[in-house]
């Protein structure tokens, strides 16, 4: 893995427009990217005036990330979840997560580790076969836990060290890693904030929670709840029963949230035609995206981008 300093990639910090200006930002490549406001005069907060900068939601978030609260709040909608990271604690954020909303407490001290798919080597520069760094990464939905602040201050600042000082240029790559490592194992003191709830969940809970992950892998290709029945390997009717009776909502709603929610992402980021939106989330054709998006939402795929754009409706 190349990890040579570069200065003209700015893609993750184009990403993170969700956030105020911070100036002490550091970019290792497109690789890694290294941001916090620990040593400013005041903490990050928002403002009315950073409305028109600040990125639009929802966001599909491209990199992996890590993000520590040393002082104040950061609050979050990730994949349908309301996050709350307080000082003292981590939020690990996969690739992939869709956010609906992000906001701060005034005076809060944080710091953003920006993570692209190909920053996360598989295996040590010297040796291959290492553990790999990172492992905290590699997860499917966001995770919440408390980390010892003072050792993860200690070596997120040998990592932009590391990231930075042309000391380590010939290195640069087997520093990092092992710093990762380090970074990797704080993490793994840590406990999952879920883990509080009873070791043992009970069938229900189970069942809820792999139809979830069933959702979250299969909505583009699958929205039949036949599918999901397979999955699990449950009768259709009894697991509609259990999803209604443990969320209150029927089975058919959390796959058109997903849907409708990624549509939005895509249309939002400009990027995508409805006919693409279409073709990304397997409709058979744009016309029945269109009546599926205005069943759920209420308006047309391109009235909702123009109300969006502050057009009249």
């Amino acid at each position: 893995m190349d990890y040579t300093m570069r200065k003209d990639r700015r893609e993750p910090i184009q990403e993170m427009s969700f956030l105020p200006e911070c100036r002490n930002v550091i970019a290792l490549d497109d690789l890694i990217l290294a941001m916090d406001n620990l040593n400013e005069a005041a903490g990050i907060s928002f403002h009315d005036e950073d409305a028109e900068r600040l990125q639009r939601f929802p966001l599909r978030l491209g990199y992996s990330c890590l993000l520590f609260v040393s002082s104040g709040r950061v609050r979050f909608n990730a994949d349908f979840r309301d996050i709350a990271v307080k000082g003292g604690m981590c939020a690990v954020i996969p690739v992939g997560t869709i956010l609906e909303r992000v906001d701060t407490d005034p005076g809060t001290r944080l710091v953003f580790l920006w993570f692209s798919p190909d920053g996360l080597p598989s295996s040590s520069p010297d040796r291959q076969g290492d553990a790999s760094p990172l492992n905290a990464l590699r997860i499917s939905t966001p995770v919440l836990q408390p980390v010892h602040e003072d050792m993860f201050k200690r070596v997120y600042g040998m990592l932009r060290t590391m990231m930075a000082d042309p000391a380590f240029e010939v290195n640069r790559s087997r520093c990092v890693f092992h710093c990762l490592n380090l970074l990797d194992g704080i993490l793994a003191q840590g406990t999952p904030c879920g883990s509080q709830r009873p070791a043992r969940a009970s069938r229900r809970d189970e069942i809820v929670a792999r139809f979830l992950q069933g959702v979250q892998g299969n909505y583009r290709q699958h929205r039949d709840l036949g599918f999901y029945a397979d999955l699990l390997g449950l009768s259709l009717k009894y697991m509609s029963h259990v999803i209604f009776e443990q969320t209150g909502r029927h089975p058919s709603q959390w796959i058109k949230d997903y849907v409708i929610l990624d549509a939005k992402t895509m249309l939002r980021s400009r990027r995508y035609t409805v006919q693409q939106v279409a073709e990304e989330l397997n409709f058979p054709n744009q016309s029945f995206f269109g009546k599926y998006f205005k069943e759920a939402v209420g308006v047309s795929p391109k009235k909702w981008v123009r109300q969006e754009d502050g057009g009249v409706s």
